[in-house]
């Protein structure tokens, strides 16, 4: 370990039952800790021999269903001027972590209580599916310690605000523990951490958001609606524009309002005008009520909010905002085409088109409605438009010809399928290709 560094890190975790993880989770850093605390707080498989294995201190902690005391005896363990804390299916990149050695070392002179990382859920399939910022690495002063049973943070003892340092936009952890088979059984655990959180906080909204979470992943749609509501209620009127927490809160709600058929749309509007209000940079408010009025057929309206989601995703960003538009840009720019295409909005359907296109090219439904908006012209040629979509294809890649004929035939425009078989086949290959 790199124990002659400037700056020395302590790498702590809480751990129970982690032995599918414990060898990465102590690897990725190895090379910039000072040393390694795994605190047990009561495995029953392989997590405390792998832990000592790879070299870690490992200390054990009677649980109290308290995830920040349980962090906060880790803490207490550490000698380095700084904590490393990830849980265990948690890890960066070693030249992240690299970075980060960087980053502290040079931040001596800034007096940052910690620094703030991109954090990259991953699902099943080790795809992103999510993004956030956390803290994670933060000096090891005794005055700053986690507060909360769960869903912990840290905080300063004497409450002042914490200077953070950013690197979001440099440094990622990736999550692991959204995995299908990461999540199984944590509900009622959560639950009851939850309910004594509140009980001792009974105002806390955050709280009551996590436990309309529990409710609305369990499809417990009326206590889910209830939790959520309470939430809003003892929310301030303006929030922070970073309060992820909230965001979750309003865009779950909107979800279970949207499949209620009882439901008023003066209520969701409401409820969309309340949530704006509190936080107006964030683009999933709008995301969610495009995507609302294109499941009922009212393109209009959803061409208003789903532009007005665009532009505030490129406007203020995704850094604790627009979770769910960023992981589903590019149906949301589906939708835009289809929905400015039903409006006749050619103009529009076409930079939309030719925006998601660039990612997702055989996207046949997206260019199917290209084709369609460039050909609803009068003036429109064949030769001009198939001139058009080569910009986007290329002609020399026998998949790309016949994805541009099969997608005309499919959209019903036979004549364009036809002129564009011509062009890119002779009478043989067309034979042979049943075109």
């Amino acid at each position: 370990m790199a124990a002659d560094k400037k700056i020395r890190i302590s790498q702590c975790m809480i751990v129970k039952n982690e032995e599918r993880n414990m060898e990465r989770a102590l690897s990725w850093g190895k090379d910039i800790m000072c040393e390694q605390i795994v605190v047990d707080t009561g495995s029953t498989d392989r997590t405390v021999e792998l832990a000592k294995k790879a070299g870690a201190s490992v200390y054990f902690y009677e649980w109290t269903d308290d995830f920040a005391a349980a962090k906060n005896y880790a803490i207490g363990k550490a000698k380095g001027d700084w904590i490393a804390f990830l849980d265990a299916d948690e890890y960066m990149t070693p030249e992240d972590a690299k970075t980060m050695q960087k980053v502290l070392d040079s931040s001596r002179d800034r007096h940052f209580d910690g620094i703030s990382t991109g954090w990259q859920q991953l699902d099943d399939k080790g795809q992103i599916f999510s993004s956030g910022t956390q803290i994670r690495f933060f000096r090891n002063h005794p005055d700053i310690r986690y507060r909360r049973r769960i869903h912990e943070q840290l905080e300063a003892s004497d409450k002042r605000a914490l200077h953070i340092g950013d690197v979001v936009n440099d440094i990622s952890i990736f999550h692991t523990g959204y995995q299908t088979v990461s999540v199984e059984g944590k509900s009622s655990r959560n639950r009851k951490l939850i309910l004594k959180e509140l009980e001792d906080n009974p105002e806390d909204y955050e709280m009551m958001g996590y436990m309309g979470d529990e409710c609305f992943d369990e499809r417990q749609w009326t206590e889910a609606e209830r939790w959520y509501r309470r939430a809003v209620q003892y929310m301030p009127a303006e929030l922070d524009e970073y309060d992820q927490r909230s965001a979750f809160t309003f865009t779950r709600l909107l979800t279970i309002l949207f499949g209620r058929e009882e439901t008023s749309l003066e209520e969701i509007t409401k409820l969309y005008d309340r949530a704006v209000q509190a936080l107006p940079k964030e683009a999933d408010l709008d995301y969610m009520m495009g995507r609302f009025f294109a499941s009922r057929g009212q393109a209009d309206l959803a061409v208003r909010y789903l532009e007005a989601a665009v532009e505030k995703l490129n406007t203020y960003g995704c850094n604790n905002k627009a979770l769910l538009l960023a992981g589903n840009l590019l149906e949301a720019y589906g939708l835009l085409v289809r929905c400015c295409q039903e409006t006749g909005a050619g103009e529009s359907c076409v930079h939309y088109a030719v925006t998601c296109l660039k990612y997702e090219k055989y996207n046949m439904a997206v260019l199917s409605d290209l084709m369609k908006a460039l050909l609803s012209s009068g003036n429109a040629e064949n030769g001009a438009v198939l001139e058009f979509l080569t910009k986007i294809y290329d002609t020399s890649i026998l998949k790309d010809r016949l994805f541009l004929v099969k997608t005309a035939e499919r959209s019903n425009l036979p004549a364009f399928a036809a002129f564009a078989a011509g062009c890119f086949f002779t009478q043989e290959e067309r034979e042979r290709l049943g075109l």
